[in-house]
């Protein structure tokens, strides 16, 4: 069974709105909202905790089977008309589908001492941090660990760019990321910081065994001072063209392939 919703002003229409649009009212509801067949379909095998699910008679005709299956695991079910979804969809031409999810407990699964972690500081772009998140999760690292000054990972551009991983891939915050890495190293861990730096070590010549965090900076920025003293170790990636840097996900993809190929 499902409710047929007509108004704007309906409070579980507002309420789904403000999640679209405010990483506070995400994180304070900590719920966030997913839309579209390819995306709602992977949060329902990645075995998402999915509040409400949203659809048009549209959909519902070209998606029967998937809107069925999502029904069965949604706790409220609702029919919107076509006009009113587009106050709960992020995108130019929406397919009639998306849900409102229960994020995970924050820090929920802890850090394996032997893992292998992607670590990004103050990471500003949603269009990085989702393929970041993609590429460490196809890469089978053992999570993210992210600064609480970064662009929030249920953003909804980070949630298409990150095709699903943020379903799957653990994620921890900490708001003081050079304390965080230094526990780390104190647990036996390596963290290592990812710099422009002719000078540091070039990534193709490290040999990384278990237990290490790599560690990427803003955009612009880069880690700060007192991350890459907390790591103390430093890695660069070799670049014979006359750019000074690369893009940030581009950075985080090479680092991570090196780190899995010494697997």
């Amino acid at each position: 069974m499902y409710t047929l919703i007509s108004s704007k002003d309906n409070p579980t229409v507002k309420q789904a709105h403000k999640l679209l649009g405010s990483a506070h009212e995400r994180k304070s509801k900590r719920m966030y909202i997913i839309e579209g067949q390819r995306l709602c379909g992977d949060a329902l095998i990645s075995g998402a905790a999915i509040e409400t699910l949203f659809f048009t008679e549209e959909a519902q005709a070209r998606s029967a089977d998937l809107i069925e299956c999502l029904a069965a695991e949604a706790k409220n079910t609702v029919m919107l008309t076509q006009e009113l979804f587009e106050k709960v969809s992020d995108t130019k031409t929406p397919q009639g589908i998306c849900c409102v999810c229960k994020m995970p407990e924050d820090n929920a699964v802890e850090i394996k001492q032997d893992g292998r972690y992607i670590a990004l500081e103050n990471i500003s772009d949603p269009s990085n941090m989702g393929t970041i998140l993609r590429t460490a999760e196809a890469l089978g690292f053992d999570g993210a660990i992210i600064s609480t000054d970064s662009c929030d990972v249920y953003n909804p551009k980070v949630l298409r760019g990150s095709m699903g991983a943020v379903f799957r891939l653990p994620v921890f915050h900490t708001d003081d990321f050079p304390k965080f890495m230094q526990e780390c190293k104190g647990r036996g861990m390596r963290p290592i910081a990812a710099v422009p730096d002719r000078n540091a070590v070039n990534i193709t010549s490290v040999r990384f065994f278990k237990g290490v965090l790599m560690c990427i900076g803003n955009e612009g920025a880069g880690l700060t001072e007192d991350t890459i003293r907390s790591c103390g170790e430093k890695v660069t990636i070799p670049m014979t063209g006359r750019a000074e840097s690369l893009n940030a996900s581009i950075s985080a993809a090479i680092l991570m392939w090196e780190m899995s190929r010494g697997k």
